[in-house]
């Protein structure tokens, strides 16, 4: 049973930290690391902006100043790649898809404009088909890139909940074309800088000697691409980010691009570790949620759970800053499930203490003393304990010439003998007593034990007045019944220090107590017989009753002691004997 218990907490936290790394594993918290992830993004110290990066918008104010419809004619797309060239531009990105044909006039300007300095956007087509989904890559004809442009891939991963985190993995993606670096590890998210990359009109980098001051784009890498505020071309080129539950909106793609491009040149990227890291992070987490149920405060406990479930997250808060990504949920969940799986093993291992303890000394202690027991478990010692108690004996007089004459009846024996240790019972535990044990006839009873009574002397002079009463009421009971008997008893209180707690062997044991107390307790008892009392008070409990009607009776020899013992009984019950 005790490895029982020892092995619940362990096999609790077992389970939550298994389930919570195979969730993990399985992908069922992949949104909720997201979006744990875009809050600590954001909360991270920014990423410096692309000192080499500027974006040219085709934006609003571009469209009030040069009053074209979209598409612009593509000649006015090869004059701004003349002028970019021509003011220092050391690499240009052009995030808009020229596939359709135009005028060839302006196709051939275009064409001519184009070099091995700039990249071209092209893009991946999904067409249904009678055989199935066919992928096609759609991008500029190849008159375009006669002069040396290339074409890059602006297909950025979307993940489910529809946001962009993570860089393309093809070597021809368009950031890695316009940076002219390799294709980072699978899986790399982006570090955004929140729109931190420098932005200027198309109309004003049409004319920069005009608008824009002096080495705007000199040396630098230049995208080109849609920035509008509200546009059907917004709707089709606008992405969720990490950036947006900052309030930040929808981010255009071809600042996602340069964000990219910043990331690549950097190799700031951050990479998620291996799933195993976070289940093995999950599990260890659940180990330690063993922790919260050593703990006897709850509070404490509360406070372990929730530090635990905290942790998770500071170490993928460190993660980030480190450019590794941890996610934290399947470690989180294991701590709150975890910690609340050892409240619940708390609470049954409490609720099954009470239920013991309740089973135990439910029919021998007092209700209230009951209820104490089984609010502090750590009351009852189990095993044996030193502490002064006070003892009572009461034995049954008349009982052997009652069941000599109704040794035919064994039914009414038994009933009397039930009536009879019931009413004493009765006066032991409304006396705040404990019933210790039934001897044959006889009744031994405890007080201080095992809950604390600062009263047990009077409680126990008070419980042996009860029984000599209730005995006398039984006796008038049955010679009303007919029964030609006269019972009584004999009652033997003492006080003193004794080890009291289980005895008895590893198959069968009792509370009880033990010490020579216990044996002066049961002499005083079958001494009531010589003195004609019917309870007689050891000299210890005497002291402990000050105030009470006590008379001393004599001394008389107790066996194994050099000194007689003082006995003393109550002087109503002495005068009328």
């Amino acid at each position: 049973m005790r490895r029982t218990a020892q092995a619940l907490p362990l096999a609790t936290a077992l389970v939550v930290g298994l389930l919570a790394a195979g969730a993990d594993l399985g992908g069922l918290l992949t949104a909720a690391n997201d979006a744990v992830y875009d809050r600590l993004v954001v909360r991270m110290p920014r990423p410096e902006p692309p000192p080499d990066a500027i974006l040219v918008a085709i934006d609003d104010p571009s469209f009030a100043e040069l009053g074209l419809p979209w598409p612009w004619p593509r000649d006015l797309h090869a004059r701004l790649i003349e002028r970019l060239r021509a003011a220092g531009a050391r690499a240009i990105g052009y995030d808009v898809v020229f596939v359709d044909p135009g005028p060839p006039e302006d196709d051939l300007a275009l064409a001519a404009a184009l070099g091995p300095d700039v990249v071209l956007a092209g893009y991946t087509a999904v067409a249904d088909s009678p055989q199935g989904a066919m992928r096609m890559f759609v991008g500029p004809p190849a008159a375009m890139t006669a002069g040396g442009a290339q074409v890059g891939r602006i297909d950025i991963p979307v993940d489910p909940d529809g946001a962009i985190r993570r860089l393309p993995e093809e070597p021809d993606g368009f950031a890695a074309l316009v940076a002219r670096v390799p294709p980072p590890p699978p899986g790399a998210r982006i570090s955004f800088s929140g729109a931190g990359v420098p932005v200027v009109s198309f109309y004003q980098a049409l004319d920069p000697d005009r608008f824009l001051p002096d080495d705007t784009f000199r040396d630098r890498v230049v995208f080109v691409g849609i920035v509008l505020k509200s546009s059907p071309l917004t709707a089709t080129d606008s992405f969720r980010t990490p950036w947006t539950v900052a309030g930040e909106g929808f981010m255009p793609g071809v600042l996602i691009h340069a964000e990219a491009y910043r990331t690549l040149a950097a190799r700031t990227w951050i990479l998620p570790v291996p799933g195993w890291v976070s289940a093995l992070l999950a599990l260890l987490t659940a180990a330690a949620t063993l922790l919260t149920g050593r703990t006897r405060s709850d509070p404490a406990a509360a406070a372990a759970t929730v530090g635990l479930a905290v942790a998770p997250l500071a170490i993928a808060a460190g993660g980030l800053m480190a450019g590794a990504w941890i996610p934290p949920v399947a470690a989180s969940v294991a701590a709150l499930a975890g910690g609340t799986g050892q409240v619940v093993v708390k609470f049954l291992r409490e609720r099954q203490a009470r239920r013991h303890i309740t089973r135990i000394f439910g029919h021998y202690l007092a209700p209230e003393l009951v209820r104490r027991l089984a609010d502090n478990p750590e009351a009852l010692k189990l095993g044996g304990e030193r502490r002064e108690v006070t003892v009572l004996f009461c034995d049954l007089r008349g009982f052997t010439s009652l069941s000599e004459r109704m040794r035919d009846d064994p039914a009414g024996l038994t009933r009397i003998v039930n009536l009879a240790l019931g009413a004493l019972a009765e006066a032991v535990v409304a006396n705040q007593g404990m019933v210790d044990k039934f001897i044959g006839d006889c009744v031994m009873a405890l007080w201080n034990a095992p809950a604390d009574d600062p009263d047990h002397a009077a409680h126990a002079m008070a419980a042996a007045k009860d029984m000599v009463a209730a005995i006398a009421a039984l006796s008038d009971r049955l010679a009303a019944e007919g029964l030609d008997t006269v019972l009584a008893c004999g009652v033997g209180i003492n006080s003193g220090t004794c080890t009291v707690g289980n005895m008895g062997s590893a198959l069968r044991f009792d509370y009880t107590a033990i010490g020579d107390p216990v044996n002066l307790a049961s002499r005083l008892e079958s001494l009531t017989k010589e003195f004609g009392t019917p309870i007689l008070v050891g000299e210890s409990t005497a002291r402990l009753l000050p105030g009470a009607s006590l008379v001393e009776l004599g001394t008389v020899p107790i066996r194994g002691r050099r000194v007689p013992e003082r006995v003393f009984g109550l002087r109503s019950e002495v005068t009328a004997a």
